[in-house]
């Protein structure tokens, strides 16, 4: 729908402009809704051009577009923008009665792989991965709606010195593998003790042969325990994902990587076009390292070398996901085996790699289109030296995109922490904002976080409700946890810090899950009291300015899906979300809905069945839950 509009100024503008249509088109926007107009067009972008001051230029191209328009109702020189004003008739018409094409076809032949959350299977996932797995589970739900060929896949980082101190002490320490814990929290209290030996010689030495031994794969005794161990804590993690609502179609474990060669084939590729050295001075003496001086982005840089393999002969975190990398892409020659693994929330297998025989079915994943690595923003430099790498091998091209994402941290109140049952000092509990501090074991676990909230759900459910019965109290609970939680960690902006505040988390009055559902119920309980199927109504009885705002923000979500998905910012859908709210709220306050005369009625009921169908796709585009009554 907005689309047309857009296409017809654009064809307006290039009768005036000496620009193609299609850079015309490309330069459009939505302006905010406190500025007056439906369409925009940047004229500073073309002043250059035209050799014109932007305000000249937008000034003398509301003259040329003057006169009569059954398209467009008026134009306005705002400042270095032109904006134009639907013909609100004619707006509401063609939402109503234009034929829903299907115009994503086409995407079908695209693949993606998401790479999120990448947890260290020895330990519980924490809130910031939370925030990972909210956003990009969103950022999945869109690509399929959107009809891609996308896959998520967690990369088990079972290799890393994180598993090691683990696996060290169920190996040389007698700690026994059962526990009545959770396992990963289990996993968490073993690694917590064993990082207390750090300063420990004898600890240091076991520690480096037994990941000698897990990279390796030789020793059958350290492989069995490794990947019985990494297994079922990384079951649960995926347990902790489900209760979240969000799964993977695979789980993708580091190790494979090595045993099944990736790495080796990936230094061969680049040592034959003289990418990877030998030095044997400065940090890197005895290492293996990969020669950057030729990016002009590394010309000026100090360092123009990434460590690849270590002087003890261990591979480093760049080194693997090169070769992962290359996987993803489809530029090695070798593939992973498969495994059933587990199944998610709606009994869809989750598959997991392995090094032995193939299985009858081919599984398809690998030679993806565009592979996107999320991670927290600190841990952007190294794959950023991975996509340099793809670049040096000439892998990277408009068919073949490399694209790490970094989001930022995840900050919490003291309060929240006082509620969880830490221990601040004063100068603790008077600051605005506390940050995980590892170093005093002090981090937040996604269970936690979910189990406070849901409590907290349930006791408030139960005071509105005191006749309903424990289970169904429970269901809504978990329903107003888990939505409340992932509401809050998609709506801000990846490249933003979050201040996490349980009591914000759950607000009706502030920018919320709740506040969304409340707006979604109440126009549902309108539909279910009035108990008319709505036939073929007159749209042109919608005349209120509110009305057009509604249908306008409701044919904005195809758009506005699309570039969330281009950006990678699933906090768009949210802020959709807030803004139909809230015109929703605004509707059932000043307009008569069910004692309108009856035609009226029936246009306006269609307008509302419109708004929850819209509010529920967007809604279930970053995982949200359903609930009739608050």
């Amino acid at each position: 729908m907005i689309n047309f509009f857009k296409n017809e100024f654009a064809s307006l503008l290039s009768k005036t402009i000496e620009l193609d249509f299609n850079q015309i088109l490309a330069l459009i926007e939505i302006p905010p809704e406190n500025i007056p107009g439906d369409l925009a067009f940047p004229c500073f972008k073309i002043s250059g051009i035209l050799k014109k001051a932007p305000n000249q230029v937008s000034t003398e191209l509301v003259e040329k577009l003057a006169g009569d328009n059954q398209i467009f109702s008026k134009f306005e020189a705002l400042w270095p923008y032109l904006n134009a004003s639907f013909n609100k008739k004619l707006f509401i018409e063609k939402f109503f009665v234009e034929e829903k094409v299907d115009h994503y076809k086409d995407n079908i032949n695209t693949r993606v792989i998401v790479e999120y959350m990448s947890a260290n299977p020895n330990k519980p996932l924490h809130i910031g991965q939370a925030r990972n797995v909210c956003i990009w589970d969103s950022v999945a739900r869109m690509f399929r709606y959107l009809w891609y060929d996308i896959h998520t896949f967690n990369y088990g980082d079972d290799s890393w010195v994180n598993v090691g101190y683990n696996i060290v002490w169920h190996l040389h320490y007698n700690f026994p593998l059962e526990s009545d814990m959770k396992f990963d929290h289990y996993c968490g209290t073993v690694y917590t003790e064993m990082k207390k030996k750090d300063d420990d010689p004898q600890f240091k030495k076991l520690l480096s042969e037994t990941l000698l031994e897990i990279e390796d794969g030789t020793d059958p005794n350290v492989m069995l325990l490794h990947d019985k161990y990494v297994k079922k804590c990384a079951l649960e993690q995926l347990k902790s994902c489900r209760r979240m609502w969000a799964s993977f179609d695979g789980v993708i474990r580091e190790t494979d990587i090595l045993h099944i060669k990736f790495f080796a084939e990936a230094i061969d590729l680049l040592r034959e076009k003289w990418y990877v050295k030998y030095i044997d001075e400065w940090d890197a003496k005895w290492c293996r390292v990969i020669d950057l001086s030729s990016l002009p982005e590394y010309a000026k840089e100090e360092k123009q070398y990434q460590i690849l393999i270590k002087s003890d002969w261990v591979a480093t975190y760049v080194a693997k996901d090169i070769a992962f990398a290359m996987w993803k892409l489809g530029y090695l020659n070798r593939d992973f085996s498969y495994d059933v693994f587990a199944h998610d929330e709606q009994w869809n297998i989750i598959y997991t790699t392995h090094t032995g025989e193939k299985t009858n079915r081919e599984w398809h994943f690998g030679h993806y289109n565009q592979a996107i690595t999320v991670i927290d923003n600190r841990q952007i430099p190294p794959q950023q030296i991975v996509k340099s790498s793809l670049k040096l091998l000439g892998y990277l091209s408009d068919e073949k995109k490399y694209e790490p994402l970094g989001y930022w941290v995840v900050y919490l109140t003291p309060k929240t922490l006082l509620d969880l049952w830490f221990t601040l000092t004063d100068e603790e509990k008077a600051e605005k904002r506390l940050p995980f501090a590892s170093r005093k074991w002090r981090t937040v676990t996604m269970d936690e976080m979910l189990e406070m909230l849901h409590k907290k759900a349930y006791r408030e459910t139960k005071e509105r409700n005191p006749e309903k019965y424990d289970e169904r109290l429970d269901d809504v609970a978990e329903k107003i946890a888990v939505s409340s939680l992932r509401f809050f960690l998609t709506k801000t902006d990846i490249s933003k810090d979050i201040v996490f505040d349980v009591e914000e988390v759950l607000d009706m009055q502030w920018e919320t899950w709740a506040y969304v559902l409340y707006a979604w119920a109440r126009m549902k309980a309108i539909l279910d009291q009035s108990e008319m199927i709505v036939p073929v109504c007159d749209f042109s009885l919608l005349t209120e300015e509110i009305e057009f705002k509604i249908v306008k923000k409701i044919s904005e979500l195809e758009w506005i899906i699309n570039f969330a998905k281009d950006n990678l910012q699933p906090h768009l859908i949210c802020r959709f979300l807030l803004d139909l709210a809230r015109l929703a709220n605004e509707y059932y306050a000043k307009v008569k809905i069910l004692s309108a005369p009856e035609d009226v009625k029936k246009a306006r009921l269609y307008l509302i069945q419109n708004m929850v169908e819209t509010l529920s796709k967007a809604m279930d585009l970053i995982g949200m839950k359903f609930l009739e009554r608050m």
